[in-house]
């Protein structure tokens, strides 16, 4: 059972290409995380490396990915770096894009989630500050 949500496939260009190389994964023109991968004989081998100030969403990405992915793919965890390494037979790549491309959907929905709530306070504690200058000039 996955703690990712069953949702409909993931579309082409939404797909995280893992392909030799770096892929940034971003929100508001802010990179989120880098993810670095390189195939190595039969393996492809890789790290994610998630950027200041979102190393935050590593414990929830180490917890959904621990909780969902695919058996053929070994995730060690790095706390002090924030960084996830990872290794899995290339001919489980379709799989291991497909479980990363989700995973990684669900942190930039999150990291819009807290934009947006964020917003949200700031404006309430406005009005809370506004309606309570008004209480006290009616009062005066």
């Amino acid at each position: 059972m996955s703690a990712l949500p069953q949702t409909s496939p993931i579309s082409e260009e939404q797909l995280i290409s893992f392909s030799n190389g770096i892929s940034s994964i971003s929100v508001n023109q802010q990179e989120i995380v880098k993810i670095f991968s390189q195939k190595s004989g039969l393996m492809m081998q890789g790290i994610c490396r998630f950027e200041s100030p979102f190393e935050i969403l590593f414990p929830l990405f180490k917890g959904l990915s621990e909780s969902g992915k695919p058996k053929s793919l070994n995730l060690r965890f790095s706390s002090e770096e924030k960084a996830a390494f990872f290794y899995y037979p290339e001919a489980n790549h379709a799989a291991v894009s497909q479980f990363f491309s989700e995973l990684v959907l669900l942190l930039q929905k999150e990291v819009k989630f807290k934009k947006v709530l964020k917003e949200v306070i700031i404006n309430r504690n406005h009005f809370r500050s506004e309606q309570f200058l008004l209480q006290h000039a009616m009062m005066d």
